[in-house]
């Protein structure tokens, strides 16, 4: 995927928060919208792989036929957040980030997983999957352990927050301990703009949807996006180790 300007980034957030309205809009109807020329909106979808606005149509089409399916409107939209999260989760990744990410791993010898709630399931199979490759890796989610580790740190050590918000404030506590102690640090994140995010040396982010979940008080917000970004990670790693150099030759 190509970088984005400032104005096919524009393009290509109305187009994400629009994808319902898209497959009844003429390119020039959409240009309207937007307000940028119907070039740029061919431009920015070939920037994100797709052949041009017919093709992306074309998909969408399909995905909105497979809502046919007897769900109810309200359900059709929960399966809708799952599919815009995972595609704008995949969409933003970059592969410096990754390159990088994958660079640590193989560098540092110890990897430390802090997770809490129900962020603790994804740091726990990453924490299982870099022991099959031979990493002296452990996960935790009590912030009291998270906490005397952290202070046990060293140049060797590699910490990996996973974290949907980014904000866990026992988390960000041990990231500053184990930055001070020379720590690498790579944070799994939705949280943009977050402390975890100015603590870390790689940031990989997932998207998280605005749409509300039923959530009786607790958090369950989905995790998806957080497993669409480990998994692609950890496979990486796996080719990186097998063949090398991770960059299209």
């Amino acid at each position: 995927m190509k970088k984005l300007g400032s104005a096919e980034l524009f393009c290509w957030q109305f187009i994400q928060e629009h994808l319902d309205e898209i497959p009844k809009l003429s390119i020039s109807q959409l240009a309207e919208e937007i307000h940028v020329s119907p070039s740029t909106i061919v431009r920015t979808l070939k920037k994100k792989g797709y052949s041009g606005y017919t093709s992306f149509k074309s998909i969408l089409y399909y995905s909105e036929s497979k809502k046919e399916n007897g769900f109810s409107k309200e359900v059709n939209l929960v399966i809708k957040k799952n599919e815009v999260e995972i595609s704008r989760t995949i969409s933003q990744l970059s592969v410096d980030d990754i390159e990088k990410a994958v660079y640590l791993l193989s560098q540092q010898e110890n990897v430390l997983i802090c997770s809490s709630g129900l962020n603790t399931a994804v740091a726990k199979e990453i924490m299982y999957k870099l022991r099959l490759f031979g990493k002296n890796c452990a996960n935790y989610n009590d912030f009291d352990y998270i906490q005397y580790y952290a202070e046990r740190a060293n140049q060797k050590t590699l910490v990996i927050a996973v974290s949907l918000s980014g904000a866990t404030p026992e988390i960000i506590k041990a990231l500053e301990c184990a930055r001070k102690r020379k720590a690498k640090i790579i944070t799994i994140t939705a949280g943009a703009t977050s402390k975890m995010v100015e603590l870390s040396d790689v940031t990989l982010f997932a998207y998280k949807s605005e749409h509300k979940e039923v959530n009786f008080g607790l958090d369950v917000g989905s995790r998806i996006p957080l497993e669409v970004v480990s998994r692609i990670l950890i496979d990486t790693y796996a080719v990186y180790k097998r063949l090398g150099p991770i960059r299209k030759k």
